[in-house]
C-alpha cells in the first residue's frame, strides 16, 4: 500500500499483519462475478449495495467457515483488520470526499507533493456518496494532472462560456461596435473566444470558489485518507473498495504507469468487477497539454496569414517563405505529437493485454497478497469441499479467469473513453478552436460589408439579403468544415496506421502522406475563397461544394459516433486463459 503511505515512510500495511492474516483477508461483501453482477448493475446506489452486502454473511460463502476453522482462532486485532477490507465502511466517518474546486484551484496546488498533512485532510468532509473516484500516480507531474482533470470537470463550462463570447463578439463586430482594420476584418472572435476557452478551463475552479460554488464531490487519496493518524490511515486504505462501490464514476488520469502499478490496477479491476465498466473515464495526461500548445501554434499561424497589411509590406517572396516554413514547422510538430500519442495508444493496448495483478509493480509484496485476496473474493471459484492443494489450484484458476475478464472489460473502457480514432472530440475541438473563431471573424466581416454596401446604394430586397447571407455562411463554414475533416484524416495516419506498421523506414512515407493531406486542407481554404470571389458562381461549383461538405460531415460522424458498450470483447475460454496466464507463486 505504498502508494497511499505517502508521508514519513511509515511501516507498510503488510508488515503490520502476520502471515495468517494475509492468508485470510477477504472482501466480505463483494458480489460474485456472474451470479450477482446483474443485480449490482441494476442497483448501483449505496442502499442497494448495503442491502446486498448484508445478505452475504459467512455462512453464505462456501468454504469461508472451513478456511477459518483450519487455523488458530483470530485475535481481536486480526478480526478488526479483516473486517475493514469490505465494500462497506466499518466506520462511517471514514467515508469522506472533497469538492472538486478545492482540488483544482490554484492550478492544482494540492498535487504539488504527495506528503499529506492535517490541513489537507480538513479539506474533505463526510459524505454519503462520491461523484468521481480519481485514480492517478504520484510520479506524474502536478501540471499534467491539473490539465487532465480540468479537461474532465471544466470542459463543458469552458465550451459554453467560449461560445457565448464568440457570439457576443460576432454581434458587436456586425453592429460596428468594435474597431476593425481598413479591410473590415479583425481577430476579435478568434483571439477572444480562444483565450476565453482556456482561461475558463484553467480558472473555473478558482472563480467558482470565489462565489462559494463547490462542484461535484470527488475522492483524492491525499485528502480523503488520513495521512497523520496511522490507525485511520490503515482503515482508509483497506476501505478503498468501499469508496469505489459508492463512487459514480472512476476518472483515471492515464500515464505510462497507470496499468503497471499495483494499486491503480487494483482500483480499475475492482471497479470493473462491480459491473461499472461503462463508468470508467480515461483522461490522457498528454492530450490536454498537447491540444493547448497546438491551438497556440494554429492561432499564431492564422493570425499571421490574416494580417494583410503586414504581409503586403514584407513582400510576396518573404511572405511565401514564411508561409512554407510555418506550414512545415506546424506539420512536423503536429505529426510528431500525434505519432507519439499513437505509440502511447499502442502501448495502452499492449499493457491492457498484459495486465496482471500478480506481476504488477509494487514496493511491498505484502501489498500484493492483500490485493490478490481481495480480488480472489470477487471471483466465483470458491469451493467448500476441497483439500489445501485443490483449494490453491482453484484459487489460481479463479485469478486467471478474473484476469482475462478484466483485460477484456478494460479494453472496452479505454476504447469508449478515447474513441475509435484515439482522439476524443473535446481535445480535437480545443485544438482547432482558432479556426472556428477565424470563421466567425470572416463571416462578421462579410455581413458588415454588405451592410455598408446597402447603406451607400438602394436597399436590397429581403430575398437578395437572405441570398447574400446564405452565401456568406456557406463560403465561410465550408472551408472550416473541410479543413477540420481533413485535419482529422491527417491525424488518422500517425495515430492509427503508423504504430501498427512494423517497419521504421515507412515513417517518411507516412509523413509525406500526412503533409499531402494537410496541404489539401490548406488548399481547400484557397479554393473556396477563389469560388467566393467570382462574380457569377456556376451551379456545378455549388453542387461540388455541397457534396464535399456532406462527405466531410459523414466522415466526422463516422469518427466520433458513440462507441457501444460491447464494442470489442475478445473471446477467450477459461482453459486458454489459464494456459496463457502465469500461475500464482
Amino acid at each position: 500500500m505504498s502508494r497511499y503511505m505517502s508521508s514519513m515512510a511509515p511501516e507498510p500495511i503488510g508488515s503490520m499483519m502476520d502471515n495468517n492474516i494475509l492468508e485470510d483477508l477477504q472482501l466480505d461483501s463483494v458480489p460474485r462475478l456472474g451470479t450477482d453482477q446483474s443485480r449490482l448493475n441494476s442497483k448501483s446506489s449505496n442502499a442497494s449495495i448495503a442491502s446486498f452486502a448484508s445478505k452475504l454473511q459467512t455462512d453464505h460463502v462456501p468454504g469461508l467457515t472451513e478456511r477459518f476453522s483450519t487455523r488458530s482462532p483470530l485475535t481481536s486485532k486480526e478480526r478488526s483488520i479483516e473486517s475493514k477490507l469490505s465494500l462497506e465502511f466499518s466506520d462511517k466517518s471514514l467515508r469522506r470526499g472533497v469538492v472538486a474546486t478545492k482540488v483544482l484551484r490554484r492550478f492544482g496546488k494540492l498535487f504539488n507533493k504527495s506528503v499529506g498533512t492535517a490541513e489537507d485532510y480538513q479539506l474533505g468532509q463526510e459524505v454519503r456518496e462520491v461523484s468521481a473516484f480519481i485514480t492517478h500516480n504520484w510520479s506524474l507531474s502536478r501540471w499534467k494532472k491539473h490539465m487532465a482533470l480540468c479537461s474532465y470537470f471544466h470542459i463543458v463550462p469552458a465550451f459554453v462560456v467560449s461560445l457565448i463570447v464568440h457570439l457576443l463578439l460576432f454581434g458587436l463586430v456586425v453592429a460596428d461596435k468594435l474597431p476593425l482594420s481598413p479591410a473590415y476584418y479583425g481577430c476579435w472572435c478568434m483571439v477572444g473566444g480562444w483565450s476565453t476557452f482556456w482561461l475558463t478551463l484553467f480558472l473555473w475552479a478558482d472563480v467558482a470558489a470565489m462565489f462559494g460554488r463547490g462542484g461535484p464531490i470527488v475522492f483524492v487519496d491525499k485528502v480523503c485518507i488520513d495521512q497523520v493518524d496511522m490507525d485511520r490511515k490503515v482503515q482508509g486504505i483497506l476501505a478503498i473498495p468501499a469508496w469505489l462501490a459508492c463512487s459514480g464514476t472512476l476518472v483515471a488520469i492515464f500515464s505510462e504507469e497507470l496499468l503497471v502499478k499495483l494499486w491503480t490496477c487494483f482500483e480499475l479491476c475492482t471497479f470493473v468487477a462491480l459491473g461499472r465498466t461503462d463508468k470508467i473515464r480515461v483522461e490522457p495526461a498528454l492530450l490536454s497539454s498537447a491540444s493547448f500548445f497546438v491551438s497556440i501554434i494554429i492561432l499564431c499561424f492564422t493570425s499571421w496569414s490574416s494580417v494583410t497589411e503586414l504581409t503586403s509590406a514584407l513582400g510576396p517572396e518573404f511572405t511565401m517563405a514564411v508561409d512554407i516554413l510555418s506550414f512545415l514547422g506546424l506539420g512536423v510538430l503536429t505529426f510528431a505529437t500525434l505519432t507519439y500519442w499513437g505509440r502511447v495508444c499502442y502501448r495502452i493496448r499492449k499493457q491492457v493485454d498484459e495486465l496482471d495483478i500478480r506481476t504488477a509493480a509494487c514496493q511491498e509484496e505484502a501489498d500484493r497478497a492483500v490485493v490478490l485476496r481481495a480480488l480472489e473474493s470477487l471471483s466465483n471459484r470458491h469451493i467448500s469441499d476441497s483439500t489445501v492443494s485443490e483449494d490453491q489450484q482453484l484459487d489460481e484458476l479463479a485469478i486467471a479467469e478474473f484476469t482475462v475478464k478484466m483485460r477484456s472489460q478494460l479494453e472496452n473502457a479505454f476504447v469508449r473513453s478515447l474513441g475509435r480514432n484515439r482522439l476524443p472530440c473535446k481535445y480535437f475541438v480545443a485544438s482547432v478552436m482558432p479556426l472556428l473563431g477565424n470563421m466567425l471573424d470572416y463571416l462578421a466581416a462579410d455581413l458588415r460589408m454588405q451592410q455598408l454596401i446597402a447603406q451607400e446604394g438602394e436597399p436590397p430586397s429581403i430575398a437578395d439579403t437572405l441570398q447574400h447571407v446564405a452565401a456568406s455562411i456557406v463560403f465561410r463554414v465550408s472551408p472550416a468544415l473541410l479543413g477540420i475533416s481533413l485535419y482529422s484524416l491527417c491525424a488518422f495516419i500517425p495515430v492509427i496506421l503508423l504504430p501498427t506498421c512494423p517497419h521504421n523506414w515507412t515513417l517518411c512515407l507516412h509523413f509525406i502522406g500526412f503533409l499531402l493531406i494537410a496541404y489539401a486542407a490548406v488548399y481547400s481554404f484557397h479554393l473556396v475563397e477563389y469560388m467566393r470571389e467570382q462574380e457569377v458562381i456556376p451551379d456545378w461549383q455549388y453542387v461540388l461544394l455541397a457534396a464535399a461538405d456532406i462527405i466531410a460531415v459523414v466522415w466526422m460522424c463516422f469518427l466520433y459516433r458513440p462507441v457501444g458498450r460491447d464494442f470489442r470483447i475478445r473471446q477467450a475460454g477459461p482453459v486458454t486463459a489459464v494456459e496463457n496466464s502465469p500461475t500464482l507463486s
